[in-house]
């Protein structure tokens, strides 16, 4: 069953509870393939939405899903985004994954990236999964998980 008109419904209301108003335009997309739907906010004040590295709208996209099962009675597999900030976020990891890269090669030593959330971590790991010389690992506990990137035995 088809949700897109609920979800956009609900989206700009929830937006608009958080004091969002008309500046906000939603847009809604079923990937029917991966049973997905892709909410895309666009605004002239990103920021607020995003929050550092994210935290605000990973925060916003489990909320939604919370309620909108409440709402429907059942999981929906959502993907919050705006101003394609995930898109953006993806290059950066991939830029930062091939500056570690470098480095590893280089010097022949494990190269440790910053913390990140588990979606960026596993970014990285896809990213260079089938990489020939290096290998990859998530080390730490908490918000504190980090990925290593280390040199092939």
């Amino acid at each position: 069953m088809d949700h897109t008109k609920a979800i956009s419904e609900y989206s700009l209301a929830f937006l608009s509870q958080m004091g969002f108003g008309p500046e906000v335009a939603v847009e809604v997309q079923l990937d029917q393939e991966n049973s997905l739907y892709q909410i895309l906010f666009q605004t002239t004040n990103p920021s607020l939405l995003i929050g550092y590295h994210g935290e605000n709208l990973t925060s916003m996209q489990l909320l939604l899903s919370q309620h909108l099962h409440a709402k429907l009675g059942e999981w929906l597999n959502l993907s919050l985004n705006v101003n394609d900030y995930k898109e953006r976020r993806q290059f950066t990891l991939h830029s930062l994954a091939d500056t570690a890269v470098s480095r590893v090669l280089t010097t022949s030593q494990a190269h440790s990236l910053p913390p990140m959330p588990a979606s960026e971590r596993r970014i990285v790991h896809l990213y260079l999964s089938n990489h020939p010389r290096v290998v990859t690992t998530s080390q730490g506990t908490g918000k504190s998980r980090y990925v290593v990137i280390s040199p092939k035995a």
